[in-house]
């Protein structure tokens, strides 16, 4: 279960990195190409999965309560980074109409965006590095057997 983890913190991270360079292929391409929407495919479905599984493989790969609750944060901010833009919206009264033209401090509110962005990617880095270090620990040790609770001994005959 601790390679699963790994594996799946990899693919998080990677997932990540391609999240960053959607973004940036959907800002720089022609609108008309739509290019932005793997951003969001990827955002919205690709990422929240792979962060659900993150915090399941932790579980099962018994990586340590530290370790389990720091797999729940990617989820957290995943989910955030949605709720950045409903409440830029509620805040300056924005909706579908007024993409063109937004009041500056919306966009400056806005750019937590890519902040938020960063600390997944640096949570899902530091994922990484615990998982490594899980799987060289190898499996978890179990307890030694109290003389009190070893079977007894079979007489032979």
């Amino acid at each position: 279960m601790r390679k699963l983890f790994l594996v799946v913190t990899i693919l998080f991270t990677a997932s990540v990195i391609l999240q960053l360079y959607f973004a940036a292929v959907g800002v720089f391409s022609n609108p008309e190409d739509e290019l932005f929407a793997w951003h969001g495919t990827n955002g919205r479905i690709v990422l929240p999965i792979l962060a659900l599984l993150l915090i399941v493989t932790a579980a099962l790969a018994r990586a340590g309560k530290r370790t389990i609750w720091l797999s729940v944060l990617p989820l957290v901010l995943i989910l955030f980074q949605t709720v950045l833009f409903i409440l830029t919206g509620v805040i300056f009264g924005l909706d579908e109409s007024s993409h063109a033209d937004p009041p500056l401090a919306a966009t400056l509110f806005l750019g937590l965006h890519a902040v938020n962005g960063a600390a997944i990617l640096l949570l899902g880095v530091l994922l990484v590095v615990r998982a490594r270090r899980l799987v060289r620990e190898g499996a978890p040790t179990k307890p030694a057997v109290a003389a009190d609770d070893a079977p007894a001994a079979v007489p032979s005959a």
